[in-house]
């Protein structure tokens, strides 16, 4: 069990300020506890450290701000839960097969499934006229029970007949390949941020207007068949994307 009230005393003789000190002493503590550890509150780091309530906020909001800690509202304040690195630059692979590969444990609810008209932006991405139809589904994924992201998929419903009496709640990968003889083979994503506006911030358990990574997917089959247009908005605080640099193609390597 973490001794806060000893690791966290301070020494107000210090030429460094109190709130520097706190921050510092703060993150060391932090790596040694479990991820998602609920940290004390402001007013008994305001005891243990011996600082102001401005002091301790200041010294919390520069960690959150660090990805280090989490701030949930109406819960407290937690240590980052572990996150989740994708390799960039790889062959595409889905959610499921990449949590499992990293040792977590993924589940997933349905949100919403049905065919509609591609509209613009969809159609750009699958090569498809507005006007034809593409199977949407939209999932929330979640690790270990807790939500991680959103994800919205879109499908051309042409190669994918009956694909909405499947089960949706596993591999989508997995299923395009059993029952659709479908792989992905290549693809681009591209990734942002973006603010969580109500709806994602309560289906994703963050406050309004928490940074979220949004990444949009397109990939083909080894025949160049456009084969999905995904969007995911995951939380910044479990999402992080590696790049290996030793590939010469690489735009990332310096010459």
């Amino acid at each position: 069990m973490t001794d806060w009230e000893r690791r966290l005393a301070l020494d107000p003789s210090a030429a460094v300020p109190l709130y520097y000190q706190l921050r510092e002493r703060l993150r060391a503590v932090i790596r040694d506890c479990e991820p998602d550890t609920l940290i004390p509150a402001e007013k008994d780091l305001m005891v243990y450290a011996g600082v102001s309530r401005a002091t301790a906020r200041r010294a919390i909001g520069d960690l959150v701000q660090e990805g280090l800690l989490v701030a949930r509202q109406g819960s407290g304040t937690y240590t980052a839960p572990m996150a989740v690195a994708p390799e960039l630059g790889a062959r595409p692979a889905g959610f499921t097969e990449t949590m499992a590969r990293l040792g977590r444990r993924p589940t997933t609810r349905v949100l919403r499934a049905h065919r509609q008209p591609a509209g613009t932006d969809v159609g750009v991405a699958l090569g498809l006229s507005e006007s034809q139809e593409v199977v949407f589904i939209e999932r929330l994924r979640l690790l270990d029970g807790a939500p991680c992201m959103v994800e919205s998929a879109h499908l051309p419903a042409d190669l994918v007949p009956d694909i909405l009496d499947e089960d949706l709640t596993g591999s989508l990968y997995d299923l395009l390949r059993m029952k659709y003889g479908l792989t992905p083979a290549s693809g681009r994503e591209t990734i942002g941020a973006v603010n969580a506006d109500y709806r994602l911030a309560e289906l994703l358990r963050v406050p309004i207007a928490a940074a979220l990574l949004v990444t949009s997917r397109s990939t083909s089959t080894e025949s160049a068949v456009a084969l999905e247009y995904t969007i995911r908005h995951a939380r910044g605080d479990v999402a992080v994307f590696s790049v290996e640099l030793n590939d010469a193609n690489n735009a990332l390597m310096g010459q």
